[in-house]
């Protein structure tokens, strides 16, 4: 970690190959900032940074303008890397690692539990990518919805030619049709039809009927006033219209407009085709992580208030679609009549223009518009129905009335056999239609109740572990309504769902813990590590024993990085966890950064002269002064020294002269010669921290040059190597106690065998 959050300069942490670690330190030393940097890597961003004027503290707040923050990752797999601001991922580079469960914080510990049924289903579809399956779902849905409409568009069809060629039966079918043609051809003495083939065949229709004008005019005639009498107005499902007017009035409405525009934003966000940092339909500067969070929510939303608008819409869609062919129909006939000097009354307005807009513009629907033209409809149907009856035949012989007739009713059984079929393939096509669907959607609905079972059992056995003997049994996760998941509790012989009602806030928290290690443990596909950042502030001493005991034993296969500020919970973990590595934050400030218990001298020594060489020699003296204060802190710690008492983080905030005096009263006490060697050097950097290593001297205008600086480093380079062993290269308290101690090979000690002096 470079630059980053808290860290002004760099800061590495080894987890070995792959081991687990517990992290310590009091509030405010900077150990988040571990948790900070793994979820900005793997997600690009930090929740807690993602609201609006927030995002520039991912950098080092403070920091100067040429440092570059950076978070590098070492695997043993392909998920490391380095990342830098400005951050240039898309939002297609964490497609798949958005869906991994691996970090959990104090802070947001009980969010999931505390959602809403809805907004649990919606966390479940982002981290199961069910968003695709919940989109197949909804592509069949809707053509199922349009076969429907095609459907009942072939059937309101068909029945309207059944009508006509019924004769007064209640039963219409080929046999009893083709029995009444033969019966009118024999009674008209022409040669009757065999098949209803032969009916729709030119040839035989014209030796018939004739070809004259006569009967040609007479028979369409005859064909617009049995048309005429046969007119039924469009069905009117008021309920349908409610339930439309309902949902469109509702809160939900305003979800529903942004629908193509979210959907739009996402496909832009994730095709890479906006600039990096900017809201691709507005353009302003927003956070990349912020947006693509934000996008997706605000999809999800979308995408449920969508499917309740289909569910409400198609009926009312196809109102619309009714009441337009039942305007065209009679449009038709109004201007057919006038050709045949029939005079129907004008065709009344029908609302379905305003019906569609209505649709479109997800307003409501006008309720007595759509009564009042319906009743306009039937009365039309009534005055063309009595000009029909009153209407005379075309003036013809008795016989070529009767041949007119035939011809009409051999095009309308033409008609209805057309229609028989087109409604019979819409049938099959519906039906198929609704066979996959139905079929498609019960096996989501199956998958979806074991993904939950599977879940359940282990966040059962989870909870059960944290509270045994507690009565609070069968915890599981449980489907509730169609779009909705919640958590259930068996609590004391009483169902309780959602268990707010009877778990107390720590119990929660435990069960909060439990889902996320049960999601991780069940779904992960790529990441084999957690992150819990002080998760257990709501626990008592028992119950963190139990969470120790729980990651040590049963997550030994996974990579556990625990970070707390609890100093029991930090001991339980060491005794049950002995194998696990161990990080402790001691004190943080704004010039150095966060502190720990593992001395650094040497790094950053290193660190300094890389910035002396590029010409950096304020960052140079700063980072020198630091290395110095590091060296002192270990050598008074590792040697006793004698320093006042302090509490807390005051304690690792010394000054370098308070250092040097209890280090040089260490050495008076035990190791008096190695004192006199080592004085003239102890000076040296005592003069160095007031000239050479004083920021605030790097400030003024007669600031020392690269060349005092590098001589500082010497020379804390030489302390440095007083206390280390040349072959061994281990501290010389190594073994031993601060009384007499030896390095790992033997060769060197405290109080040294021969005094090396220092210059």
């Amino acid at each position: 970690m470079r630059a980053f959050r808290g860290i002004p300069a760099e800061m590495t942490v080894d987890f070995g190959k792959g081991d687990s670690m517990v992290i310590y330190g009091d509030n405010g030393t900077g150990k988040s900032t571990i948790a900070d940097a793994l979820e900005w890597y793997f997600t690009g961003g930090i929740e807690l940074l993602s609201h609006e004027g927030r995002q520039h503290a991912v950098a080092y707040v403070g920091g100067e303008s040429d440092d570059v923050t950076s978070v590098e990752v070492f695997t043993n797999g392909t998920l490391g890397g380095k990342v830098a601001i400005p951050d240039e991922r898309n939002a297609e580079t964490f497609h798949v690692i958005r869906r991994e469960t691996f970090l959990l914080r104090g802070r947001t510990l009980a969010d999931f539990i505390n959602k809403t049924k809805t907004e649990k289903w919606k966390a479940l579809v982002e981290i199961l990518g069910l968003d695709a399956i919940e989109g197949l779902r909804e592509d069949l849905q809707r053509a199922r919805n349009e076969l429907r409409k095609l459907s009942k568009a072939a059937e309101d069809e068909l029945r309207t030619y059944r009508r006509a060629v019924a004769s007064g039966a209640e039963d219409v079918g080929e046999d009893t049709v083709l029995g009444n043609l033969q019966q009118i051809c024999t009674m008209l003495r022409v040669n009757p039809p065999q098949t209803l083939d032969q009916v729709v065949d030119p040839s035989w229709l014209t030796a018939a009927v004739g070809a004259s004008t006569m009967a040609s005019e007479g028979s369409d005639r005859e064909s617009l006033l049995a048309e005429i009498k046969t007119l039924t107005p469009p069905a009117f499902d008021k309920d349908a219209v409610d339930a439309w007017n309902d949902l469109v009035s509702s809160d939900r409405a305003r979800l529903l407009p942004r629908a193509s525009l979210v959907r739009e934003a996402k496909r832009l966000f994730e095709a890479g085709s906006v600039d990096k940092g900017r809201c691709p339909l507005c353009g302003q500067k927003v956070d990349a992580k912020s947006l693509a969070q934000r996008i997706e929510s605000a999809l999800v939303d979308v995408m449920e208030a969508s499917r309740d608008l289909e569910d409400v819409r198609d009926p009312v869609a196809q109102l619309a679609d009714d009441l337009e062919a039942a305007h065209q129909q009679r449009l038709s006939l109004h201007n057919r009549a006038r050709t045949a000097e029939l005079g129907l009354p004008p065709v009344p307005d029908f609302p379905h223009v305003d019906l569609r807009q209505s649709l479109e513009t997800l307003a409501p629907a006008k309720m007595a518009a759509i009564a009042g033209a319906i009743s306009d409809v039937r009365k039309w149907d009534r005055s063309a129905a009595a000009v029909a009856a009153k209407a005379s035949p075309a003036k013809a012989s008795t016989r070529d009335t009767q041949l007119v007739m035939l011809a009409t009713l051999c095009q309308q059984v033409n008609a209805w056999r057309l229609a028989e079929r087109k409604a019979a393939r819409a049938r099959r096509a519906l039906e198929l239609a609704e066979r996959v669907f139905d079929a498609y959607q019960n096996k989501q609905k199956e998958d979806l109740t074991a993904l939950l079972t599977q879940i359940s059992r282990r966040v059962a056995e989870i909870y059960a572990t944290l509270h045994p003997g507690e009565g609070l049994d069968a915890v599981s996760v449980e489907p509730w309504t169609a779009k909705g998941i919640e958590l259930a509790i068996e609590f004391h012989g009483s169902r309780q769902r959602p268990p707010h009602g009877v778990l107390s806030e720590s119990h929660l928290n435990s069960l909060a813990i439990a889902l996320f290690l049960a999601m991780a443990a069940s779904f992960n596909e790529q990441f084999g590590f957690l992150v819990l950042d002080d998760v257990i502030n709501s626990f008592d001493v028992e119950h963190r024993g139990r969470l120790a005991e729980l990651l040590a034993d049963s997550f030994s296969d996974w990579q556990l990085i625990v970070l707390t500020h609890d100093q029991p919970f930090f001991e339980h973990l060491r005794r049950r966890a002995p194998s696990w590595r161990r990080l402790e934050f001691t004190s943080w400030s704004h010039a150095s950064g966060p502190r720990t218990t593992q001395y650094e001298t040497t790094d950053i020594l290193r660190d300094a002269r890389e910035r002396l060489d590029r010409g950096d020699t304020h960052d140079a003296a700063a980072r020198a002064r630091r290395a110095l204060e590091e060296l002192l802190q270990e050598v008074c710690e590792a040697l006793w020294a004698p320093l006042p008492f302090r509490r807390g983080q005051a304690n690792d905030k010394r000054e370098i002269g308070e250092l040097l005096k209890g280090l040089r009263r260490t050495l008076k006490e035990r190791s008096k010669l190695q004192l006199e060697s080592l004085e003239p050097l102890l000076k040296n950097l005592e003069a160095d921290v007031g000239a050479a290593l004083n920021v605030a001297v790097h400030a003024s205008r007669n600031r020392p040059g690269g060349n005092e600086v590098r001589a500082a480093l010497e020379r804390i380079a030489v302390l440095d190597d007083t206390w280390s062993c040349s072959e061994c290269r281990t501290r010389v308290w190594h073994r031993g106690n601060p009384d007499a101690g030896r390095c790992k090979c033997g060769q060197s000690s405290f109080p040294p065998f021969r005094l090396q002096t220092g210059s």
